[in-house]
């Protein structure tokens, strides 16, 4: 029943430069929010009664509140699948609207016999506390919630399942837990049934980072570490947080200690050598880079900052290899087309550099340094001025303060022998702090000959 010791699969997504083990959060939670839409009239005439959402908490509340352990759970009515019930008819609707209020005997039964309180937190949702229970007696009361669901209905429901006490959580946050446990739920499927943990706030931190909430999902990543200190994901996951915040020194604080716990983990070696990049502690960054690089398993990102790294470094060598083996890897990225048409073109290998820079500007055309430095290399191999011109001002348009891009333009007017549009454009490079002032005296230079001639 307990389906917490269960690896979950992550997507190992970036974000923000940073490598991220991100579920599925928010597409699960929206799952396990939705349930089935079902008319509450039946129900309502049955129990008219029926406490709801925070009138269900309060009288919890109150009515155990000398107690020191309950347990709390969150039963979902889980929809139909719609493989089996292509159609829905009449029937299929009147069998429905049957289902909220069976359910709703079922628990109300099971509350009776175990002094359970419940009500509804949901269109298809029930939330139950019981008194003096643990977690064997909770596992108890959700298999016969949801064995009496299937004989009855022929139906399933997905159960979170929460604790007092845990941790510092104060009695009316029990419930609210169980709903994150319920969220964790829906990753198994239904029929499932989950005890509240670490995995179900990583899931609800996760799910708060995907909407932006970087604070919140903080908070709930470090509720996470106060039940399992050496949770290398959650570490790794609170360590992103603070690095999308600039908080450099406390991400790879976060980043060391996931390494701390598993010196082999991928991801919190890549992302320590982001920060270090960051705070410009490249010798540091590489050999984290080069560390995770030496696990055996290949990583676009990883094989990317690597060769970067090397590349500004200006050990061409060892880039290439890298930027090589990060293209295949990830054909479809113009960066690494990008960064591979560079090392290419600082070892004189042109024609395979112009290959690299078609491909980066192919994927995409906006790459103003691959139009720029195609142009450029097309200058070099001498290919028609014209098509290189073009490619140069492309560039500009798309980057007009790179004092690099208009020096480039002006070598080709100069070479065309276009003296005052090739001084124009060193002056504008020179001015945004290109020195170009080499050029600039030698065509003027030129100009005051041809005066004087």
């Amino acid at each position: 029943m307990k389906h917490n010791k269960q690896k979950l699969f992550y997507d190992r997504s970036l974000t923000h430069q940073f490598l991220f083990s991100r579920t599925d959060s928010k597409q699960m939670a929206d799952k396990a929010d939705a349930g089935l839409s079902l008319d509450l009239d039946e129900l309502k005439r049955e129990f008219p009664d029926i406490l709801h959402n925070r009138s269900l908490i309060d009288h919890a509340m109150e009515s155990l509140d000398s107690l020191s352990q309950f347990g709390a759970m969150v039963v979902q009515i889980d929809r139909p699948s719609h493989k089996d019930k292509p159609d829905i008819n009449q029937a299929d609707i009147n069998q429905t609207s049957n289902i909220l209020l069976d359910v709703a005997k079922t628990i109300d039964l099971i509350c009776r016999s175990n002094n359970g309180i419940w009500g509804q937190t949901g269109s298809s949702m029930f939330g139950c506390f019981f008194p003096e229970a643990d977690e064997y007696l909770c596992q108890d009361i959700a298999e016969k919630v949801k064995r009496n669901v299937a004989d009855s209905q022929n139906r399933t429901v997905t159960i979170g399942i929460a604790l007092y006490p845990t941790i510092n959580f104060h009695k009316g946050k029990i419930l609210d837990n169980a709903h994150k446990a319920l969220h964790h739920a829906a990753f198994f499927g239904p029929g499932s049934s989950v005890f509240f943990d670490t995995i179900s706030l990583n899931i609800s931190g996760d799910r708060l980072y995907q909407e932006n909430d970087i604070n919140e999902a903080i908070e709930e990543f470090k509720t996470a570490l106060m039940l399992d200190p050496l949770n290398v994901n959650v570490h790794n996951s609170l360590g992103v947080c603070y690095g999308v915040l600039g908080a450099f020194e406390k991400a790879l604080e976060h980043f060391e200690q996931a390494i701390q716990v598993d010196p082999k983990e991928i991801m919190a070696l890549y992302n320590a050598g982001i920060v270090n990049t960051l705070i410009n502690n490249k010798d540091k960054a590489l050999e984290l880079l080069l560390k995770a690089e030496s696990m055996g398993e290949d990583v676009f990102e990883v094989a990317l900052a690597a060769g970067k790294l090397y590349l500004e470094k200006e050990e061409f060598s060892k880039a290439r290899p890298l930027l090589e083996k990060a293209v295949e890897l990830m054909p479809k990225s113009g960066t690494a087309f990008r960064y591979l048409g560079e090392c290419y073109a600082a070892v004189q290998m042109t024609d395979e550099a112009v290959r690299a820079y078609k491909k980066a500007i192919r994927l995409n055309p906006n790459d103003a340094y691959s139009l720029s430095a195609l142009g450029h290399l097309f200058d070099l191999k001498g290919e028609n001025p014209e098509i290189a011109t073009i490619f140069c001002r492309q560039s500009i348009d798309i980057a007009p303060e790179n004092g690099l891009f208009i020096n480039r333009l002006g070598r080709l007017y100069l070479k065309q022998n276009q003296l005052k549009e090739a001084l124009i454009e060193f002056e504008k490079a020179h001015d945004l702090g290109y020195d170009s002032m080499e050029f600039i005296k030698k065509i003027q230079d030129m100009l005051q000959d041809e005066q004087n001639r």
